[in-house]
């Protein structure tokens, strides 16, 4: 079974190389979504085995994304701008990873997150 990533990027051209990445990669993508509300959306209606996330969307953070995820037992990845100190401390726990993506790093990251793989 292939697995399920959520991508959670506001920025289009970073949310399609990390969908180029993912496909590649073999797994299945979700979205990009470029908001939380289309996030949680997305989330309702069809599981995910993981996400990446990017910190800051727009005029907001993915926090309650994050939030709706550990609620879940759902794994994420954090790939954003910020260091990991600049983080909220919810975020932490998860692996942080800095832009630019480097994509073998994203994919470990994501194999190490994922039963069975």
């Amino acid at each position: 079974m292939t697995a399920r990533i959520l991508v959670v990027e506001d920025e289009f051209f970073i949310a399609q190389e990390i969908v180029d990445t993912l496909n590649h990669a073999g797994f299945e993508v979700l979205g990009p979504c470029p908001t939380v509300a289309k996030a949680l959306v997305q989330l309702e209606n069809t599981p995910c085995d993981a996400a990446i996330l990017d910190v800051s969307l727009r005029n907001e953070t993915s926090l309650p994304v994050v939030q709706a995820l550990g609620n879940r037992g759902i794994p994420f990845v954090i790939l954003t701008g910020f260091s990991a100190r600049q983080l909220p401390s919810e975020m932490t726990a998860a692996p942080v990873l800095t832009k630019p993506m480097q994509a073998e790093v994203l994919i470990r990251e994501l194999h190490k997150l994922l039963p069975n793989d």
